[in-house]
């Protein structure tokens, strides 16, 4: 599975091959598109505002990107891979709690943001989407639980018939309605946490047998009828968001520190 690399191709590609002036232009607008975003959601996000934030023309911001629906999704693919590299988990992601750890943290982040969440909602559901960021939205619901599937399949603990590509797009689809309902405020965060999880896992039973299929029934069950076990996995996760937040402020604080010295020589 290769979804990340279609958007590069589509987009970053054009960044590399730039100036170096056209290459921190583009730098430029994703940021500027991702604090929009951040700060008020897609109803404020029109291309004249994110030029005239960007300090570029409205014509630069189409020359590099294309579409709105481009910057918009490399805005937040850009996000999302720059706080998944600064998380740290203890689980190997092959094994079983290295993906539940991945996804509860994953599901209690999208809390934390929760503009970012109806902008991949708006993209996701989106009839007009560019079938590319639809690709690339399916692998950041699904990237935890990879790993494992790929193990999965080649133990051949998966039911006869089930394929790994058509499970993630169910897994992805699980996932997006259920932030959907709770972005909507169908539902409250705790409840949206439970209920996620618990499709999640659902889902996973049923296509998974064997000893990754009791590894998951052992999780559903404890995710059901155990509040201990939720918060014990919750409190982890929210454990390694805080510490991936702390360590891009001090990232950020040094650029800052580099630019200010620069500024000052």
């Amino acid at each position: 599975m290769s979804f990340p690399q279609d958007v590069e191709l589509l987009a970053i590609q054009k960044m590399i091959n730039s100036s170096e002036a056209m290459f921190d232009r583009r730098r430029r607008i994703l940021r500027e598109a991702r604090r929009i975003i951040s700060e008020n959601g897609l109803d404020q996000m029109n291309m004249r505002e994110l030029a005239r934030r960007a300090d570029v023309s409205t014509k630069t911001v189409y020359n590099a990107f294309g579409s709105k629906e481009m910057v918009i999704a490399l805005a937040i693919y850009t996000y999302f891979e720059q706080f998944v590299t600064h998380t740290e988990f203890d689980e190997d992601a092959q094994t079983f709690p290295g993906a539940l750890a991945r996804q509860t943290t994953s599901t209690l982040r999208d809390i934390d943001i929760p503009n970012y969440m109806r902008a991949v909602i708006a993209l996701y559901f989106s009839p007009t989407v560019h079938p590319t960021i639809h690709a690339v939205l399916i692998d950041l619901a699904t990237r935890s639980w990879l790993g494992w599937l790929k193990g999965v399949e080649d133990r051949r603990e998966l039911h006869p018939g089930v394929v790994v590509r058509e499970l993630l797009v169910d897994l992805s689809n699980v996932q997006y309605g259920r932030i959907h309902e709770w972005s909507a405020g169908g539902i409250d965060d705790d409840v949206f946490m439970r209920r996620s999880l618990s499709s999640i896992l659902m889902l996973l039973m049923g296509a998974t047998v064997g000893a990754a299929h009791e590894e998951v029934r052992q999780a559903f069950t404890a995710a059901q009828s155990d509040a201990r076990y939720r918060e014990e996995i919750f409190g982890a996760a929210r454990q390694r968001i805080d510490a991936a937040l702390s360590a891009l402020d001090s990232k950020s604080k040094a650029k800052r520190s580099r630019l200010t010295a620069k500024v000052l020589l």
